[in-house]
């Protein structure tokens, strides 16, 4: 007896998926990657980096 694993559904991702959504879902999926792209742009404020370096 065998199973299979994981579903169509959540096999899909990436653009794929966005292709596969709604337009409604879509929306939420550009809000989303665009949140994070500019929150991975962000410098890092110096008195942060300061404290991570006493840590060390």
């Amino acid at each position: 007896m065998s199973s299979k694993t994981g579903s169509p559904r959540s096999e899909a991702s990436g653009k794929d998926a966005d292709k596969k959504a709604s337009p409604k879902g879509q929306d939420v999926n550009g809000a989303l990657r665009r949140a994070y792209e500019s929150t991975v742009d962000e410098t890092i404020p110096q008195s942060l980096l300061d404290l991570l370096s006493k840590l060390d």
